[in-house]
C-alpha cells in the first residue's frame, strides 16, 4: 500500500506477501515539510526532531524490518530522488536493493516479494535465514 501526497510527502510501508504484516514505514519529506507523522509526536520529541532537521533538505525516516533511523535524517535531493524511485510500485527485489536498507525491507530476491520476520524462517545451522520457497537470504 502506497500513500503519497507529492507535494509535501511520501509515506510507504511494506507488507508481508503472506500475511500483510507490516514490515516497514518509510517517510520522506520534502525540504521545510515536517515528516506526516509529526502533528503525532509529543512536544519534547518535535523539539528534538526540529533541532536535527536542515530545512533545506529532505528528511528520511525509516522503520520495521529490524531497522530503524529514530527520529530519521537529513538527505540530500539526489538520495532523496532515489529511495523514490527504487521504492515506486510495483516494487520488485532489484529496485528494492538498490535502496541498500537493512534486510532490503524484507524481499526475497528470488520470490521478488516481501515477507515478515515470521515467514523467513532461521536456518537450524545459523546460516541466515529462508523464504516460505526455500531461498536462502
Amino acid at each position: 500500500m502506497v500513500k503519497q501526497i507529492p507535494t509535501l510527502w511520501f509515506v510507504l510501508y511494506v507488507s508481508c506477501a503472506l500475511c500483510k504484516a507490516q514490515i516497514v514505514r518509510l517517510e520522506l519529506a520534502r525540504p521545510g515539510a515536517h515528516p506526516a507523522s509529526w502533528h503525532a509526536w509529543p512536544a519534547g520529541v518535535r523539539r528534538t526532531y526540529e533541532g536535527l532537521r536542515d530545512s533545506a533538505s529532505w528528511w528520511l525516516i525509516v522503520d520495521g524490518n529490524g531497522c530503524s533511523n529514530g527520529l530519521g535524517q537529513n538527505l540530500a535531493e539526489a538520495q532523496a530522488q532515489h529511495y523514490r524511485a527504487a521504492l515506486r510500485y510495483p516494487r520488485t527485489y532489484r529496485q528494492v536493493h538498490s535502496a541498500g536498507l537493512p534486510g532490503d525491507a524484507g524481499f526475497c530476491a528470488q520470490c521478488d516479494v516481501a515477507y515478515c520476520e515470521r515467514h523467513w524462517r532461521a536456518q537450524r545451522d545459523g546460516a541466515g535465514h529462508k523464504c516460505p520457497r526455500g531461498h536462502v537470504r
